[in-house]
Parts: C-alpha cells; structure tokens; sequence
C-alpha cells in the first residue's frame, strides 16, 4: 500500500514539473544517485533564475560534472556544449538528446556549435559549459576558454559562476562515473558584465572572460 502510494506521489510530482515527464523521471534518478553514490552537497543556495537567458559556467573535474551541476539545480536543466565523438556514443546520445545538449568540435572552431548556443539562449534557454574546455591533467591548469564570454556579449544572457569539488581524478572517462567521490557544488551571484554587454572587441571578451574565471575561483573554499 505505501509502495502504491509513493508510486502516484511520484508520479504526480512528474506530471507536475514543468518538464517532459520522462525527462522530471531522469532528473530525479540522477539526484538520487548524485547524492547517494557521489555524495553530493550543494553549498549555500542555487542562485539559478528559474526563466530567462542563463549560461552556467563552471570549472571542470571529471566525466561526471554534468550530472552533478543538474542535481545540484533544482530551477533548470541546463543543456550543455558536449565533446561531439561524446554524444555519438550510444550509452550518452540518449541522455545528452533528452536534454538538448549541443555537440561540438573540440578545435574551438565549431561556428555551427556557437550559432546554435546563442539561439537557444535568445530563445530564453538555460547553457552551461566548462570554462576550461576539458579536464585538466592532474596537477595542471588550463587557460580558460573564451567561448563563454564572448555567448554572454553577443546575447546578453545571466552568467552564473559554479565551483566544482571533491572529485577523484580518473584519466578514464568511464572511470570516473563508477568512482565514488564526495562532490560539493557551489553557485555564485552572477557576474557583472553589464559594461561589456553588446560588443565583440577582443578586449572586452578577455575581460568577460577573466571576471567569469575569478568567479569561479572565488566559489573555491580557502586552501
């Protein structure tokens, strides 16, 4: 009887969800998981807007990133720019479609791939993305990636800086999904480009792009 009851709850509650209830049914698989197995905390509140133009962009520790920031957001389900030979692996293609995710070339010169970030921003979408692009080698920093500041320019859409932790680092992807790690997320208030906003000068995008990355940092806890 309490098996039944909790089945129509939960139902209910996917039905209830301004989401495809397939994907409300994914969402809360992976928030059970994310905090079971991964042992995932928020820390402090998700300062996430729950409608309008949104780009979630975070640093990056390991393959399972992606479904720590969505557990961690209870407002959105961001799409996120995915390594295109990664969404053609049959395992990721189903859940990176269901979520909208955008395929890119990992040259940094995916015109198409940018085009369709900014269309899904304009049309009111939520978009994260890692700043430095991949996960860097154990030890070692990447420079950040200016792709993110310069789709916040051109659409003007809210910049949300996320920190990422507690991660085990794997040089296999797959690896990293069965690890267990003792992940925190942390989101900060957006960033401040307003000064910067409309224009694609290459100096104004540099300075987006060190405001987003000191963000990030500053999410970090003190060493």
């Amino acid at each position: 009887m309490l098996l039944a009851v909790g089945l129509v709850a939960l139902a209910v509650r996917w039905c209830s969800r301004p989401m495809l209830p397939q994907l409300a049914f994914w969402c809360d698989l992976n928030w059970l998981v994310s905090r079971v197995w991964y042992r995932l905390r928020r820390e402090g509140p998700c300062t996430v807007p729950a409608s309008g133009p949104v780009i979630l962009v975070a640093n990056h520790t390991c393959a399972a990133d992606p479904l720590m920031i969505i557990a961690a957001c209870p407002t959105r389900v961001p799409a996120f720019l995915v390594a295109r030979e990664f969404s053609a692996l049959p395992l990721f293609r189903r859940a990176t479609d269901l979520i909208h995710c955008i395929p890119v070339r990992r040259d940094g010169r995916d015109v198409e791939a940018t085009k369709a970030a900014i269309r899904r921003l304009r049309a009111g979408g939520a978009l994260a993305v890692f700043i430095e692009g991949r996960i860097p080698p154990r030890g070692q920093t990447l420079p950040p990636k200016e792709g993110p500041a310069l789709i916040a320019l051109r659409t003007g859409a809210t910049v949300i800086p996320v920190h990422i932790r507690g991660t085990k680092y794997s040089e296999s992807v797959a690896w990293s999904f069965f690890q267990r790690h003792r992940i925190r997320v942390r989101f900060g208030l957006p960033v401040d480009l307003s000064d910067l906003a409309g224009t694609r000068h290459r100096f104004a995008v540099r300075e987006a792009t060190h405001r987003i990355q000191a963000a990030i940092q500053c999410l970090a806890p003190p060493s």
